[in-house]
């Protein structure tokens, strides 16, 4: 990755186009995405972009900048190193719901109850997209998918409300098709200090078979008159308002850093400084 200050698009864009189905609310995600990252005139040597598995990890190939696609549901333990090993980066995770929210749901509850200044971008597609549409975790009752050809039987999780309970200091909802409202959201994420979690409700157009988009989207409603502050309120309006966008609960804490580091910046290691054989010897360690 050539080092220099990215302004445009096209700066962040890689040479490798994305690869999902066409008409997928991803590329509306992608592009909310960008658009952040722009505003906020990420430095790009300070900025890391982590992704797990499914549609929603091949985000990493497509920013210009560090990334670590990393294994099935590890992307917050991956993202909670970087950041105690370097306060200062900027750390973004993006994830699907089967993929944070099933093999790595207890990685997502401890995480967030660390208050790690963090943000987590949930593509909530309700399906494993990338496998061909098996039921995920939020997959809604009685959805027919290729594991549960007569509908799911068990109740869906709620995103909104496990980030809440579990002590994330940000929580929110967006709609990919409203590339406006996700961007404003997710740049409010990442200016939070704290744990900070989006879902962006992105229904699978190839195997999410509840009903349309155009019927979907008539669903997602604005959250308003609501106080986000109000941890009960919060929780109730997540579970009465599951499809609302907007932000849910809002609170400044201390992070984990500032209690565990207490203002202490970790040794940072100028590794052009070190002897290329101790490099290699560290490469090969892992290869």
């Amino acid at each position: 990755m050539t080092i220099h200050q990215k302004t445009s698009l096209k700066d962040w864009q890689t040479e490798i186009k994305p690869q999902w189905c066409p008409g997928c609310t991803y590329f509306a995600d992608l592009q909310a995405i960008y658009k952040v990252i722009i505003d906020l005139n990420f430095d790009p040597t300070n900025f890391v972009l982590i992704g797990g598995i499914g549609c929603t990890g091949r985000i990493t190939s497509y920013v210009n900048t560090y990334t670590i696609h990393t294994l099935h549901g590890r992307p917050l333990p991956v993202a909670v190193g970087f950041k105690l090993a370097n306060p200062k980066m900027n750390v973004v995770v993006v994830s699907g719901d089967g993929d944070l929210f099933a093999i790595g749901g207890t990685h997502f509850i401890h995480t967030a109850r660390k208050n790690i200044d963090i943000t987590v971008i949930m593509f909530d597609n309700f399906v494993y997209g990338l496998t061909k549409g098996q039921a995920s975790p939020t997959s809604p009752l009685n959805l027919q998918t290729s594991t549960t050809p007569t509908g799911v039987k068990e109740v869906p999780i709620n995103p909104l409300v496990i980030a809440i309970s579990s002590g994330a200091t940000f929580v929110s909802q967006a709609f990919a098709l409203d590339v406006n409202d996700t961007f404003n959201i997710i740049k409010q994420a990442i200016n939070h200090k704290g744990f900070s979690f989006v879902n962006i409700l992105s229904p699978c157009i190839t195997y999410y078979r509840m009903e349309d988009l155009k019927s979907f989207k008539t669903k997602v409603k604005k959250l308003e008159n609501h106080d986000f502050s109000d941890i009960n309120l919060a929780l109730s309006r997540a579970f009465s308002d599951h499809l609302s966008v907007g932000i849910f609960y809002k609170k400044e804490d201390k992070t984990y850093e500032e209690q565990v580091l207490n203002g202490n910046i970790p040794i940072e290691v100028d590794i052009t400084q070190l002897p290329k054989e101790k490099i290699q010897k560290m490469i090969d360690a892992y290869s």
